[in-house]
């Protein structure tokens, strides 16, 4: 495998994982073990690497050195029992608006990338951009359930009900970004 197909390999490999420590949380007590932080920290390689093929990832680093360091901050305050968030309404939906243009530029860029490689037949470039609209409007509409609750039990069925779908939206996108990694490896050469 060239040294160029065997970074791009990498690099959408730790974008797939980086999107899978974003989206799910396993906790022990008050202590993620799968943090945030490092899903951020794999989209960061994801970045490095994949930079040279789209330019304009790179300017997606001091955002995502910002959604790290938040992310790694609530996770250090969580062995203590506490968090970042939930404490100033405006702070929480400027840091979801900032995870949310992050992720819709990343996803954006891979769909490029996959519009380059993705074999004649394929439509993933197109799954990735349908994916990518899907998680932004539920996770929008999830986040604002959340900052301003609805109240009733309906309210918490409905928050339930987006955070499956959030997940499974989630699990699609993983897996279009498992297949864009496909394309890159010694036999698709």
């Amino acid at each position: 495998m060239s040294l160029e197909r065997e970074t791009l390999y990498t690099g959408l490999s730790h974008a797939a994982w980086g999107y899978f420590f974003l989206n799910f949380d396993v906790n022990f007590g008050t202590v993620s073990v799968i943090p945030r932080f490092v899903g951020f920290l794999l989209l960061l390689s994801a970045i490095g690497k994949l930079s040279g093929e789209r330019r304009d990832l790179a300017l997606l680093r001091p955002l995502g050195w910002l959604l790290a360091g938040w992310s790694g901050l609530d996770w250090l305050l969580s062995w203590g029992g506490g968090d970042v968030d939930g404490h100033i309404l405006f702070l929480d939906l400027l840091v979801s608006a900032a995870r949310l243009y992050f992720e819709f530029q990343l996803l954006t860029d891979l769909a490029a990338i996959a519009e380059t490689y993705q074999p004649e037949e394929s439509d993933l470039d197109r799954r990735i951009r349908r994916h990518r609209t899907e998680d932004v409007v539920l996770v929008t509409i999830l986040s604002l359930l959340t900052a301003l609750p609805i109240p009733g039990e309906w309210g918490n069925w409905l928050v339930l009900a987006l955070a499956v779908l959030v997940c499974v939206v989630s699990l699609m996108i993983m897996w279009n970004l498992f297949q864009l990694r496909r394309c890159f490896r010694e036999e698709a050469a």
